[in-house]
C-alpha cells in the first residue's frame, strides 16, 4: 500500500469514567507530537490530529467518514478503551490500517491483538514519534515490518514484539549517562498549528472556567508540553504508577525554550502543563533550565509535577524563578505508614505537610490526590487521611484535590501483584502487610488475564478484597467525605479514574 493519509486521535474518556486530571483544559500533546514527526519524515502524507477529550464522538465518526485515513492512530488509555475499540471499528470500515498506542496499549498489547480484530497494530514505545513514522515506512514497502521498533503484531507464529531502540541512534544527538541532557532533542518541537484552532480555543475556553480564578494576569493560551521524562523512583517506583519507562531523559534546556517560545508563536500560549513527571526528579536539570531562560521570553507559567519527599526550599526557589505557579503532587495518604506501603521509606505525612508549606509559603497553587485502599490500609489509617485532607482543605493548601480508591493498574506493582499471586505473597512478607483472601488472589491471573476488558469498579474491589484492611464501603464512604468536604469549602475536586456510577456526583 502507499500511505497517504493518517488521522491521529486520542480517545477520550468512555461516558462512565469521571476525572478531574484530564478534563479538557489542556491538549493531549501525544497526537501532535505524532503528527509532526510524520509531517516531517513523510511530507507527502496528509496528517489530521484530533483530541478526542474535547471533540464530540459524533464529530470524529464524520472526520473518519470523510477523511478516509490509510491509517488510523488512537491513544488510548485504560479510561478510554471503550471508545478506542469504537475509533478501531470505523476506522476498519473505511479500509484503514489501525494503530493502538499509549498507555493502556503498552500495558495489554498482547491481549488487545489477540481479542480484537479491528486492532491491526500496538505501538508499545514510549517515545512513540519514530515507531509511527517507520511503521507508515513499513507500509509504504521501504523496510521491513520487524524493524519498527516497539511494534507489537501478529505473526503466523503468534504476537510478534520488535524490542528495538525507541529512538533511533543516528537521532540522538549527544549526551549519556544519568543526565542524558540531549536526547529528547531528537523529538521535534511540536507543531501546535496541526491541530485545529477550535480544539486551542476549546482548552482555552475550558481552563477559564474551570481555573480561571488563580489568575490575576491575562491567559492567552494553554498547552501542553514534555521536554524531560522518567523519575528517580526507578528503582522503587511508587506502588500504582503505570509509568512504563522510569528512567530519566531530557532535553537541553535551549529546546525546552524553543518548545515555549513556539508555543507561543503558534497558539498564544501563556500557561504550559509540563508534564515530566516528576519535574523534582532531577533539580539540576531544573536549575539548567532556570539559567537558560531567554531574557525576552516574557513571563510563561508553568504546572508541573513533584513529589513531596523530593521538595526542599531550594527546588521551591528554582520553581519560583522558573515560573512555576502550580503543581499536581501526589500526597497519597495521611498515614505515615501507608505511605511507606504506597511509595516508600522517604514518605511520610511530615514530608507531605512540609512539602505543603514550602509551595503555600511561595504562593505556588497545590492539585492534591489521594488514594485509598492501599496494602494494609486500616480504617485508622483511612481515617487519618480524612482528617488530612481536612488540614489540606482548612489550611488553604489545595487548590485542587482528587481522591479515589486505589485503582491497581496492570502496568503498575498493584497490578502486576494481583497477576502474580506469589510474587504478591513475598510482597506482603517482605512489606509487612496481610494477604487477607488467598483463595480470590489465586483467582486473578484467570480472572483477568484471559481478557482485554476490565472493569474498574471491578477490579478495585478484587484488589480491595485481597490488600486492604478497610472495606469497599469505607473506602468509598471516605472518599465521599473528602470530596464533599472539599465542595463545601470551595476547593475543586473530584476523582482520577473510578465511575460516576460508584462515586455519584455531588
Amino acid at each position: 500500500m502507499k500511505v497517504r493519509s493518517v488521522l491521529l486521535v486520542n480517545a477520550g474518556s468512555d461516558a462512565d469514567v469521571s476525572s478531574i486530571a484530564n478534563d479538557g483544559t489542556f491538549p493531549a500533546l501525544g497526537v501532535v507530537s505524532l503528527a509532526t514527526v510524520l509531517r516531517r519524515d513523510h511530507p507527502d502524507v496528509d496528517v489530521i490530529a484530533i483530541d478526542g477529550q474535547i471533540t464530540p464522538m459524533e464529530e470524529i465518526e464524520r472526520l473518519i467518514a470523510d477523511f478516509d485515513p490509510d491509517v488510523l492512530g488512537v491513544g488510548v488509555l485504560a479510561t478510554s478503551y471503550g471508545n478506542a475499540l469504537r475509533l478501531a471499528e470505523l476506522g476498519k470500515d473505511v479500509g484503514a490500517v489501525t494503530v493502538f498506542g499509549n498507555d493502556q496499549a503498552t500495558a495489554m498489547g498482547e491481549r488487545i491483538l489477540k481479542h480484537r480484530e479491528g486492532v491491526d497494530y500496538v505501538c508499545a514505545a514510549d517515545v512513540g514519534e519514530f515507531a509511527l513514522s517507520a511503521l507508515v515506512s513499513a507500509l509504504d514497502g521501504e523496510r521491513p515490518i520487524d524493524s519498527v521498533p516497539e511494534l507489537l503484531y501478529r505473526t503466523p507464529d503468534g504476537i510478534g514484539h520488535n524490542r528495538l531502540p525507541e529512538i533511533p541512534p543516528d537521532q540522538i544527538r549527544g549526551g549519556g549517562g544519568a543526565f542524558q541532557s540531549m536526547v529528547l532533542d531528537a523529538i521535534p518541537v511540536p507543531d501546535r498549528t496541526l491541530m485545529p484552532d477550535a480544539n486551542w480555543n476549546r482548552y482555552l475556553d475550558n481552563y477559564l472556567n474551570r481555573y480561571g480564578g488563580f489568575h490575576d494576569e491575562e491567559v492567552t493560551g494553554v498547552t501542553t508540553m514534555n521536554r524531560a521524562r522518567g523519575c528517580a523512583r526507578v528503582k522503587s517506583p511508587c506502588h500504582f504508577c503505570g509509568i512504563m519507562d522510569l528512567s530519566l531523559r531530557f532535553s537541553s534546556p535551549e529546546m525546552f525554550w524553543n518548545d515555549v517560545r513556539t508555543a507561543q508563536e503558534q497558539i498564544s500560549a501563556s500557561i504550559f502543563y509540563e508534564a515530566f513527571d516528576s519535574m523534582s526528579s532531577s533539580p539540576r536539570w531544573v536549575k539548567a533550565v532556570v539559567e537558560a531562560k531567554p531574557d525576552d521570553i516574557g513571563e510563561p507559567k508553568f504546572f508541573v509535577y513533584t513529589q513531596a519527599a523530593e521538595t526542599t526550599p531550594r527546588l521551591v526557589e528554582m520553581y519560583q524563578k522558573l515560573g512555576v505557579y502550580r503543581v499536581n503532587m501526589g500526597l497519597e495518604s495521611g498515614d505515615t505508614q501507608m505511605l511507606k506501603f504506597l511509595k516508600g521509606p522517604r514518605d511520610s505525612l511530615e514530608n507531605n505537610q512540609r512539602a505543603c508549606r514550602l509551595f503555600k509559603e511561595a504562593g505556588i497553587l497545590i492539585h492534591g490526590s489521594l488514594v485509598l485502599g492501599g496494602p494494609g490500609e486500616t480504617l485508622e489509617s483511612l481515617e487519618n487521611t480524612v482528617r488530612f485532607g481536612r488540614w489540606l482543605i482548612d489550611n488553604e493548601m489545595m487548590a485542587s484535590l482528587e481522591a479515589q480508591p486505589l485503582y491497581p493498574d496492570f502496568g503498575a506493582l498493584t497490578g502486576k501483584w494481583m497477576m502474580n499471586p506469589d510474587r504478591a505473597r513475598q510482597v506482603a512478607q517482605e512489606r509487612g502487610f496481610e494477604i487477607l483472601d488467598e483463595k480470590l488472589l489465586d483467582l486473578m491471573p484467570s480472572k483477568y488475564g484471559s481478557t482485554d476488558m476490565v472493569d474498574f469498579d471491578e477490579v478495585s474491589k478484587d484488589w480491595c478484597k485481597i490488600f486492604s484492611h478497610a472495606t469497599w464501603d469505607e473506602l468509598i464512604d471516605a472518599t465521599h467525605t473528602i470530596r464533599s468536604y472539599a465542595e463545601r469549602c470551595g476547593t475543586v475536586t473530584g476523582s482520577g479514574r473510578i465511575t460516576q456510577a460508584t462515586l455519584g456526583s455531588f
